[in-house]
């Protein structure tokens, strides 16, 4: 049996075909792999994006809320040097029922009545624990507001 050069260009021929069709069918497989992977990448450059946007926020936020407790605690360092200085005074609004036999004692009823030292300085700490309280609070509440609640705020 012989075979003529059609043969064996015939059969070189189907050859091609199948080492082309292979080769393709690797190409599209990569092709499609290769296309997912852009997809997933842009993806997580996208949510990279908006978590540098969140943090960018929340510390802003951050950065607002303890420059609020940094000025409302200079403010009550400010009252307590004025106060330790004798510029200002804590005065108690109160009112004191007189005692029906009272004598005069020789005290001026008409003066207001004043704190202890020692009560002004407690008051004056718990003025401070209170704004560094409300400062958290508010901090929290922002915080939640700005993550918690999702990214536009409306979950």
């Amino acid at each position: 049996m012989k075979f003529n050069s059609h043969g064996y260009t015939v059969i070189a021929l189907a050859l091609v075909c199948l080492v082309a069709y292979h080769y393709r069918s690797k190409y599209t497989d990569q092709l499609d792999t290769s296309i997912k992977l852009q997809s997933e990448l842009l993806e997580q450059q996208n949510e990279i994006v908006n978590q540098q946007e969140r943090i960018r926020r929340l510390s802003e936020l951050d950065n607002q809320h303890t420059k609020e407790l940094a000025n409302a605690k200079s403010e009550i360092d400010a009252l307590r040097d004025d106060v330790a200085a004798g510029r200002r005074r804590l005065l108690v609004k109160a009112t004191c029922p007189v005692s029906e036999t009272a004598s005069s004692t020789g005290l001026d009823g008409s003066r207001p009545a004043r704190l202890e030292k020692d009560a002004e300085q407690d008051y004056l700490r718990l003025l401070g624990e209170l704004e560094t309280l409300e400062a958290q609070f508010l901090g929290l509440r922002d915080y939640m507001k700005t993550e918690c609640r999702g990214n536009d705020g409306n979950k």
